[in-house]
């Protein structure tokens, strides 16, 4: 009867690891997950991003021509375009079903670490450590426009809405943007070098990990809600708001509570630093990604 019961209490665990997923041939820096579920984008020291079905958890294609490491990708809305930023100031935008460069843009100074799609599909924004945030139109080649920042950064992410941008620096500042006006309407202070940022689905809370800690945040009110003392390398939060997860510095991906940052469980089945996390639209799966070459997969019940 024990051992009955183990075994179901086993097989219940929410944090049920896949075995590594294996296509990257260097540190894998970055992972997103598609908005139709259906296909999980990474990117990494070996300058390529791969593509993977989510279905079966085998990589599809590869993507190369990049001059250095890829520190970020994202999709569009529609799932049918991937953006990714890389070390070496470039900024591409992909056609994913016909694996075809659509624009490419070289105006920042400094590496790209952030990207993110407006939710319209119109304008793409992308965050570098030449301290500025760039805003280009995606119907034109034409250079971004530049939001100044003090520090360099880090992060970003949009509203679901697309009203808001919100950036965090290497300052542990977090700039509220109106993306209409674009210009700061908030901001936030949060301790530590800002790695990572992320709002909830309904746009009423931020997520943003730093080399301190991870905090949530209401938008609204610019109050804190939550504190976990962690050095968190990236942030997810689950489609339905309850479910934080986190990319750690020390090899661990942590899944909390979004309402006080309480642990739920956590996991160091990467060998290596976690770089960064992602969660599917439906919230029943999570992919992380390790400077140990490799991704997980993680079942959330």
């Amino acid at each position: 009867m024990k051992s009955v019961l183990f075994a179901a209490f086993f097989l219940a665990l929410p944090h049920q690891a896949s075995q590594p997923l294996k296509g990257h041939t260097r540190e894998v820096s970055t992972v997103a997950i598609s908005p139709d579920g259906k296909v999980v984008a990474s990117g990494g020291q070996d300058k390529s991003v791969k593509l993977w079905d989510v279905a079966s958890r085998k990589p599809t294609s590869t993507i190369e021509g990049y001059d250095g490491e890829v520190h970020t990708v994202a999709f569009s809305a529609d799932s049918k375009f991937l953006a990714s930023g890389e070390r070496y100031k470039k900024v591409k935008v992909w056609d994913i079903s016909k694996q075809k460069e659509l624009r490419t843009y070289s105006d920042p100074e400094g590496a790209v670490m952030s990207v993110a799609f407006s939710p319209d599909g119109k304008t793409l924004y992308g965050a570098s450590k030449d301290r500025s945030a760039y805003v280009w139109n995606l119907a034109s080649d034409a250079p971004g426009k530049k939001l100044m920042h003090k520090w360099a950064v880090m992060g970003l992410a949009v509203s679901p809405n697309g009203k808001l941008l919100a950036t965090i620096d290497d300052g542990g500042h977090i700039n509220i943007w109106d993306t209409s006006t674009q210009k700061v309407s908030k901001v936030l202070n949060q301790s530590g070098y800002g790695r990572s940022i992320t709002f909830s689905a309904d746009g009423k809370l931020i997520v943003c990990g730093t080399t301190e800690s991870v905090k949530v945040w209401d938008v609204s009110a610019g109050s804190e809600q939550a504190t976990l003392k962690v050095e968190a390398n990236g942030v997810a939060i689950s489609p339905d708001g309850s479910t934080v997860m986190v990319a750690t510095q020390d090899n661990f991906v942590l899944c909390l509570n979004t309402q006080d940052l309480s642990q739920k469980w956590k996991s160091n089945k990467h060998e290596r630093t976690v770089t960064g996390v992602a969660i599917s639209p439906d919230g029943k799966t999570a992919f992380s990604c390790s400077m140990d070459y490799t991704l997980r997969t993680w079942t959330l019940n």
